[in-house]
């Protein structure tokens, strides 16, 4: 559930507030409103940490050696000396691309010692070097000239005389150093750089310093903004923040004890509260995936972490859809945990989730046959007489009087069971719309009823144009379902207009379902591609199914004689990207299923935040922040 929350306000004299606001954090309870106030402190924190953040990520691109001995410097020392050595390396760079781009000009012209010129005019003669492009040929002076090389379109030549003059050409500058010389300081410039690297790779033993270091600045920084964040009128200061309605208590009695003038209240519709979602122990395991995808309902919004759960390990075991890749998933999930039992330690919920996900999988893979994408491999064992013959051969679909009356195929019944678990989730989306208007005993209730009806009616519209699958023929019922069918849908968009906007008065909630027709029409579209949007869960499977096929017959030639070692490697490396191709899959449209088909239905808009209570993150405290 989505724990009830509570906005306090906390009053103290303004010379306590600091005292008070350390207290507090000893406390850990206080999620801290933010004004998004700032101070010259904040931005001191701000800064130091993108420096520590920026230390860390030069260091990523190292592999640190075994043998590094252990750091001696602390945080800060540690953040210069990297960045130090970031910078001298940058400048070292730099430095070498303007070499780079001096000894490419050069190149043409040859190695020769820039001092030449400067003797040469010392004894009287002046030389300058010009090249005349295209017609600019003709003006080239006859007399003091030597012709150096010669082009089609340009030629390079050497001026001559016994006192300065210039001529109108492109003039080649003598560089201050010879192109050997530019060479040379290239080579001890890469030299330099290679050994601020291997200074860096040294550095990485810093690696822990940093990030103690990152996590005390990162509690500083949250310390700083609620501090900025404090109201002061006066002599007074007051501190505004929420906490679960479960440890009021707790924050009176602290409140008492610290002489702290506290007010609770329920929070307005205007507040941005945060969001703390308790599950039973058996659900956590759903929580990684939402930290994963770093969404958080909104507080007014629902926790759908149960039908999220359910759905996802069914959506996981289709897209998945091989029993011995869900035996990779349960064998990990299970390691995992048994590691985390001998070790003593709390078991993973990631764990835990690809356990239950692997053994879905394998159910689910076992009833298709599917063990690598080959029926070959359980052929005669135990195994095959799990298999679902409908999932793979089909089923014969009569009518009421016994005449034959389609054939499905194994692929056509796994189409229909798509579209049969879309009928059903979204329908549950529309019944819990149902039942929260009818508690709050609005009108829209009714609504829900409406689109309830025009799910079934879409349901048999989807059968009969993607399947093919008309239910009248079915059942023998002379056009009675199709009749039923669009009775639904125009009788359930009728309750959606007369009942879908009101709000108290009944003439008014009409006029505003009116306003809606063409975007209640809409949604209608759009419910029709939602269901037919679960067809996904089908293709996916099929596209795994038939890569793992393809897999196997291309080693199945390779696994005789001398080729069977690369017979072996075909199938290792085969399946192993058809395994990681199908766990994108599930990230791609199972979750997708779950987060816009289902939550689009129940209006969340994942909008929401997570409660961080104010404390100390170095306290140790059986008092837990989450009020556990």
């Amino acid at each position: 559930m989505i724990v009830p929350m509570k906005k306090v306000s906390m009053v103290v004299q303004a010379k306590d507030k600091d005292s008070a606001l350390d207290s507090l954090r000893e406390l850990g309870l206080v999620h801290l409103e933010n004004f998004r106030c700032s101070s010259p402190k904040v931005e001191a924190v701000s800064a130091e940490l993108n420096r520590v953040a920026s230390a860390i990520l030069m260091l990523d691109e190292f592999k640190p050696k075994k043998d590094i001995p252990a750091a001696s410097l602390d945080g800060r020392q540690a953040v210069d000396r990297i960045l130090g050595l970031k910078e001298e390396i940058q400048t070292c760079q730099d430095h070498l691309a303007s070499l780079s781009r001096q000894i490419a000009d050069l190149e043409k012209w040859g190695d020769f010692e820039p001092e030449d010129f400067k003797f040469l005019a010392q004894k009287g003669w002046h030389v300058r070097i010009y090249t005349a492009y295209g017609n600019q040929v003709e003006n080239i002076p006859q007399d003091n000239v030597v012709v150096m090389h010669k082009e089609k379109n340009s030629v390079v030549f050497a001026h001559v005389t016994r006192s300065p003059a210039s001529l109108e050409f492109e003039e080649f500058v003598p560089p201050a150093k010879s192109l050997g010389a530019l060479k040379a300081e290239a080579a001890d410039l890469l030299k330099r750089i290679d050994e601020l690297k291997e200074e860096l790779k040294q550095c990485c033993a810093l690696k822990p310093s940093l990030k103690q270091y990152q996590a005390e600045l990162e509690s500083e920084l949250e310390y700083q903004v609620a501090k900025a964040n404090i109201l002061e009128e006066g002599s007074l200061a007051a501190i505004t923040g929420y906490i679960p309605a479960d440890q009021v208590e707790r924050l009176t009695e602290w409140a008492r004890r610290h002489s702290v003038a506290l007010a609770v209240a329920n929070p307005g519709e205007d507040d941005a509260v945060p969001t703390l979602v308790r599950n039973p122990r058996w659900l956590q395991m759903i929580e990684p995936v939402f930290d994963f995808l770093g969404t958080v309902p909104g507080y007014r919004e629902l926790n759908v972490s149960f039908f999220f759960f359910v759905f996802l390990v069914i959506f996981f075991a289709m897209i998945i859809g091989d029993a011995a890749y869900g035996a990779v998933f349960f064998v990990g999930g299970l390691l995992a945990t048994g590691y985390s039992a001998v070790k003593k330690r709390k078991a993973p919920l990631l764990g835990q989730l690809s356990a239950v996900l692997g053994l879905a999988t394998m159910v689910w893979g076992a009833l298709n046959g599917s063990w690598f994408g080959s029926p070959e491999l359980i052929r005669g064992t135990f195994l095959e007489k799990l298999v679902v013959k409908q999932f793979t051969e089909g089923i014969a679909v009569y009518t009421p009087t016994g005449e034959l009356y389609r054939l499905l195929t194994g692929q056509d019944v796994l189409k229909l069971f798509c579209f049969v678990l879309a009928l059903i989730q979204l329908t549950i989306a529309q019944v819990w719309n149902f039942l929260r208007e009818l508690a709050d005993r609005s009108l829209k209730a009714l609504a829900q009823l409406g689109w309830i009806a025009v799910n079934f009616g879409l349901f048999y519209l989807v059968l009969s144009m993607v399947m093919y699958f008309d239910l009248d023929g079915v059942f023998a019922t002379g056009g009675l379902i199709s009749q039923t069918s669009i009775i639904l849908i125009l009788g359930g968009l009728g309750l959606v207009f007369l009942f879908g906007s009101q709000e108290g008065n009944f003439v008014k909630g009409l006029l505003g379902g009116l306003k809606d027709l063409l975007p209640t029409a809409l949604d209608t579209v759009s419910a029709f591609g939602d269901i037919i949007s679960y067809i996904r869960l089908f293709a996916v499977a099929l596209a795994g199914a038939e890569i793992a096929a393809s897999f196997n017959e291309m080693a199945g030639g390779l696994l005789k004689g001398n080729s069977f070692v690369l017979g072996i490697l075909v199938l290792l490396l085969g399946h192993t990207l058809n395994f990681v191709l199908a766990c994108l899959g599930v990230l791609v449209h199972g979750i997708r299923l779950n987060m816009l088909e289902f939550s689009g239905r129940l209006g969340i808009e994942w909008s929401g935040f997570s409660y961080k209570p104010f404390h100390n993150p170095f306290k140790s405290s059986a008092a837990s922040a989450e009020g556990k």
